[in-house]
């Protein structure tokens, strides 16, 4: 008479059928050769590698030994692969980068710490940390970067997060198609600035060099990018400045270092005074330091506050 047993040891099954001593002859060789085996596999590879290997092995009558180093042996190639940051730092990682600048450092680290820590997003303070990990000298404004690289479209706001602060970034598809993409340059490749750079004018420093966006609250006014008037984007800013408390006084340098080095849109020495002309009642001036520096009055105020509103 016919019998058929099935037993289940976690995701390994065993299944026979026929005479008594059949089954018990199956039985013994699958608790003898088959089960330690596949508990190895399990450990080694995962369950549903291991289960799919050992069960091709069961039905081919391949000798479970011989599979079990066959399936090991690919477990062991493939965790090498996963795990190739692991024996790396920053530094190591860009070895072979050759020159990079503040933008291009900042997006390669970010991109090497999701690789190697798993991480889901990174801040400006994690940016802090690359710098002294790499042993590199931090630029004076680190927001800056970020916000060039936000407009560049090679990070991107990290909106699944519902950290506000410190803002969190990830690196974008654009950004990633950028690091793989990379050509290392070296110091050669910049010869040919040299003669241009000497010619540029020498910039005035400015108390707002150092501004963190991250301190502003951006979320909380519309985009500066959004407007097209210039006049419309440098009031909103003194604005939006004069409002979080970073600052009060502005010189026409100020304004250059703020809409340029901080938030990074275009703008000039003549377009910035112009609108201090044009617009002589919006403002309260005053000599400070050897330069001429101004601060809102109503008028402006009521006019930012009137493009919050659109």
């Amino acid at each position: 008479m016919e019998s058929r047993l099935k037993f289940k040891i976690g995701e390994i099954e065993f299944e026979a059928e026929g005479d008594a001593d059949v089954i018990e002859r199956e039985r013994n060789a699958f608790m003898q050769f088959v089960l330690p085996a596949a508990v190895d596999a399990v450990v080694k590879t995962g369950i549903s590698r291991g289960n799919e290997s050992y069960i091709d092995a069961t039905e081919n009558n391949v000798p479970f030994l011989e599979e079990q180093g066959e399936s090991s042996s690919i477990g062991h190639n493939e965790g090498k692969e996963e795990n190739s940051y692991e024996r790396m730092n920053l530094a190591s990682f860009l070895q072979d980068k050759g020159v990079l600048s503040e933008q291009e450092f900042v997006l390669f680290a970010a991109y090497f710490d999701e690789k190697k820590s798993g991480k889901a997003y990174f801040t400006k303070e994690d940016v802090d940390q690359y710098y002294n990990e790499a042993r590199r000298t931090k630029p004076s404004n680190v927001s800056m970067c970020l916000n060039r690289l936000a407009q560049k479209g090679f990070i991107m706001d990290a909106d699944i997060v519902e950290q506000k602060s410190p803002k969190p970034y990830i690196v974008s598809s654009s950004g990633i198609i950028h690091i793989e993409e990379y050509k290392p340059k070296d110091k050669g490749d910049n010869k040919g600035n040299v003669k241009r750079s000497r010619k540029k004018e020498v910039k005035k420093s400015s108390q707002y060099v150092g501004l963190d966006l991250d301190d502003l609250h951006l979320d909380k006014y519309p985009s500066v990018a959004d407007f097209k008037s210039f006049k419309d984007q440098m009031v909103l800013l003194m604005y939006i400045i004069t409002e979080e408390g970073k600052g009060e006084w502005f010189s026409t340098a100020d304004i250059l270092c703020i809409m340029v080095d901080v938030f990074g849109e275009p703008a000039t020495k003549n377009q910035v005074n112009g609108v201090f002309k044009r617009e002589k009642t919006w403002f309260k001036s005053e000599k400070q330091d050897g330069e001429i520096k101004r601060k809102l009055l109503s008028p402006a105020k009521q006019h930012a506050q009137g493009l919050m509103t659109e």
